[in-house]
């Protein structure tokens, strides 16, 4: 049976979350309702809300609301109802579905996914839809894969996969997350002389120590390939970009509502300005001091669509100081210190920081472009060829 939320759990959440917008949320540009909206969008939410007594019902109404903000920092999630996820990521290529990643063994990279329990990625991706917050139609093309396990129930899924005219259909569980699997991935592609680590995320303190620990063991190597791609972020690594720089390196230009927060997130330090009337500051930091890098050799850093948050942190000091060659799509473009409150077992974020490059050019929603750009084809799935590594060796290589 479907577990209930009170009354007024649900109707404190609700204003909440509306109080939380109205003093914090700083990213009206890429919302789909306009700020004077947003008081029409209470009263109908507090009527549903009433209605929905379950938890399941209750946090899919919230997570409708949420996603007319358009802002992948800004959530409202049930964190007491774990529902496994696919254990795939699916990329279109070609107008067509393909497994890039997998947890089964069943399912390999480069497989053609036609349906998934008897429906198109396509018309997944449509049901998903009012619960997306992205807007580029490439993150929207990830996003419904994180968001339909959380809308269907049963404990397994039927896919149909294609090879040309065969068709076989597979039955795959739902897959818990595994921390396993985000630890990073330290060896050496060329022995004493190139090393390759790969941090698929930065959401436990321990992984950043870990790369550190590795890179002090390759310290005397030529080149390092640092490999953030799927690495939604976490904790922003200072501690890595600090074993990798040695030069000064400037932060994000930040903007908040809240002048309060700005103030105080800001320490006095850098350039703050107050916009007129009151509507909002920003602030520009001074640049980071470098400090004893570990590693001082050539550094290339691979990137994706999934590269976001705390990794995209990483990622742009590297990139626009010139310091790393940066390889592969561009990034997710999301960052910022969220507002959070919990309650009952739900947690709720409202992005309180909108980021732009440290120039003031845009970066929420547009992302960080790579020097160069490197894209795959489901050839590179199946055969297991990974351009843009190969790539970076082929740089790495002319550049002795």
């Amino acid at each position: 049976m479907e577990r209930e939320v009170s009354l007024e759990d649900r109707l404190w959440m609700v204003g909440k979350m509306f109080a939380m917008v109205e003093r914090y949320f700083a990213h009206w540009e890429d919302a789909l309702i306009p700020p004077d909206a947003w008081d029409g969008e209470y009263a109908a939410c507090i009527g549903e809300a009433i209605r929905a007594s379950t938890r399941q019902d209750f946090e899919r109404l919230m997570r409708r609301i949420v996603a007319k903000l358009g802002n992948r920092h800004t959530w409202f999630r049930d964190a007491l109802t774990v529902r496994g996820g696919l254990g795939l990521r699916l990329r279109r290529l070609r107008e067509s579905w393909y497994v890039v990643e997998s947890a089964h063994e069943a399912v390999r990279p480069g497989a053609a996914v036609v349906t998934l329990n008897e429906r198109t990625p396509a018309e997944w991706m449509d049901e998903a839809s009012p619960y997306m917050r992205s807007q580029d139609e490439r993150l929207r093309e990830e996003e419904w894969q994180r968001v339909i396990p959380t809308l269907v129930d049963g404990n397994s899924w039927a896919l149909e996969l294609g090879d040309g005219l065969r068709r076989r259909t597979v039955t795959i569980p739902r897959m818990l997350p595994d921390s396993r699997k985000e630890m990073p991935e330290g060896r050496w592609l060329v022995p004493d002389r190139l090393a390759y680590l790969r941090m698929p995320s930065f959401a436990n303190p321990a992984y950043e120590e870990a790369a550190v620990g590795w890179l002090m063991r390759v310290s005397n190597a030529d080149a390092l390939v640092v490999d953030v791609r799927g690495n939604t972020g976490g904790a922003t690594p200072t501690k890595l970009l600090r074993a990798l720089m040695e030069r000064p390196w400037p932060w994000w230009t930040e903007f908040a509502a809240d002048v309060g927060l700005l103030w105080r997130r800001s320490g006095g330090e850098g350039q703050f300005a107050i916009l007129p009337e009151g509507r909002g500051a920003w602030w520009r930091p001074p640049h980071e001091k470098p400090g004893e890098p570990v590693f001082r050799g050539r550094l290339v850093v691979l990137v994706d669509r999934t590269t976001a948050s705390a990794a995209e942190d990483f990622v742009m000091p590297l990139l626009v100081t010139k310091r790393a060659v940066v390889i592969g799509e561009t990034t997710a473009g999301s960052t910022g210190q969220p507002v959070i409150c919990q309650r009952a077992g739900f947690s709720m974020g409202v992005g309180a920081i909108r980021a732009s490059l440290p120039d003031g050019r845009a970066f929420e929603n547009v992302g960080l472009r790579p020097d160069v750009w490197v894209d795959m084809s489901p050839e590179d799935l199946s055969s297991g060829r990974d351009p843009a590594l190969a790539l970076a060796l082929e740089l790495l290589a002319s550049d002795e």
